[in-house]
């Protein structure tokens, strides 16, 4: 089986952890796990206390402070 090299957006979100706390679009949300998308693309699973949702890597890198 050949290796995949990793994209840009997945060595992006090498720094967030699952678990980590993280400001997006100005809400405090908890990183739940890091995915990927149908189509390929890096993606985080967002959850706060009433939403979880998906958010592809570079809109999340755009938005998120720590």
């Amino acid at each position: 089986m050949e290796k995949i090299d990793p994209q840009a957006d997945h060595l992006g979100l090498e720094r967030y952890r699952p678990g980590a706390q993280v400001t997006y679009k100005g809400k405090r949300y908890a990183i739940q796990r890091r995915t990927t998308l149908a189509s390929g693309e890096a993606a985080v699973v967002l959850q706060s206390d009433t939403e979880q949702f998906v958010v592809s890597a570079s809109q999340f890198i755009a938005a998120v402070s720590s």
